[in-house]
């Protein structure tokens, strides 16, 4: 039977101290070891958000959409449809009326010539008569123009216009029109050598011996027959 050996309490005092100095080492390993795992572990998830209990429409977060509220949305089924107006088709035929009368004469179909009238005082007159030397029918309407030449030059301003009531004038095959032309010989002028005269509505110029003085001068428009009646 083996003795129990009892030590005195120094003893026991020394005994728990070489324990606790043998246990120490390990007690500071394993604390370092759960050290270095806090500091290599990942950040810890956030909190989960707290769930609101109550009245759900006051406390719904703002991206919900609120589902009272109608969506509208763009249908052709529903849209109502355009009205398209139908053009109207309009006749594009017009009519052309004819002509009212023969065509104008031109300088060509006529045969100028100047006739002087018996003078009266301080006036002098002349009669520009036109005849139709072609064989279809023409018409002059209105005042011819006319200017007094001297040596190719032109001697005074061209006639005026009388002012007096203008007509048409058909003219056939030979047929003559006429028109009256005044000069007012009280000035102290040259006299011209010739007369330059325009048809009516024309632009072809004629010249025609005439002596008349370089005055102011006035033109009627043309009348039917000659000058010389």
């Amino acid at each position: 039977m083996p003795l129990a050996v009892v030590l005195p309490l120094p003893h026991r005092r020394l005994r728990v101290g070489l324990r606790s100095a043998l246990l120490l080492p390990a007690t500071l390993g394993l604390a370092a070891v759960a050290l270095a795992a806090c500091t290599k572990a990942p950040n810890p998830s956030p909190p989960p958000s707290p769930v609101a209990v109550g009245n759900s429409s006051a406390t719904s977060p703002a991206t919900s959409s609120d589902t009272s509220t109608p969506i509208t949305t763009a249908s052709s089924s529903t849209s109502p449809a355009s009205t398209t107006p139908t053009p109207t088709r309009t006749s594009t035929h017009t009519t052309s009326s004819a002509p009212v009368g023969p065509a104008a004469c031109t300088t060509s179909q006529l045969k100028l010539a100047v006739l002087r009238g018996s003078g009266a005082a301080g006036h002098q007159f002349a009669y520009l008569d036109f005849t139709n030397v072609s064989a279809t029918t023409c018409s002059l309407t209105g005042y011819p123009g006319v200017e007094l030449l001297k040596g190719g030059a032109p001697l005074a301003k061209p006639a005026a216009r009388s002012g007096k009531p203008i007509n048409r004038v058909d003219l056939p095959a030979n047929a003559v029109a006429s028109a009256l032309l005044t000069n007012n010989s009280t000035c102290n002028a040259d006299n011209s050598d010739s007369v330059q005269v325009i048809v009516p509505n024309q632009t072809g110029k004629t010249v025609l011996p005439l002596r008349f003085r370089g005055c102011t001068m006035i033109i009627d428009p043309v009348v039917a027959g000659t000058g010389q009646n």
